[in-house]
């Protein structure tokens, strides 16, 4: 799979998902940092990859309609570390397919997973 993760998201995220196969594009790692989400949105479609992001404004599914993309996932405030959020996504990855995702709003937390 492909995904884009958002530079508000744990680093260690790209580099588990990597480890696992996967093509990782780290909006952190590149020159382009602080990216706008309308260019992050449009990059997710072009590259046809998953965003995860903790970003709120990419729950707003009229301006950026899920159903255009591979998913997105975003992943609610609160206290998490960065072994927590690696953990999170890493297991809805792992307990859910790919089907699950595609062009629906995913919404993880401790307390469980949300899917528009």
């Amino acid at each position: 799979m492909n995904f884009i993760i958002d530079e508000n998201v744990s680093f260690g995220l790209a580099e588990k998902l990597r480890s696992d196969g996967h093509k990782v594009i780290s909006i952190a790692e590149n020159s382009e940092r602080g990216l706008g989400d309308d260019i992050i949105f449009l990059l997710c479609k072009k590259t046809k990859s998953i965003l995860i992001t903790r970003d709120y404004h990419f729950t707003n599914t009229i301006r950026f309609p899920t159903k255009d993309t591979e998913g997105i996932i975003y992943i609610r405030h609160g206290n998490l570390t960065s072994k927590e959020e690696i953990e999170l996504v890493n297991h809805f990855l792992n307990t859910h397919p790919i089907e699950l995702i595609r062009g629906k709003l995913v919404m993880l937390s401790k307390e469980g997973i949300k899917v528009r």
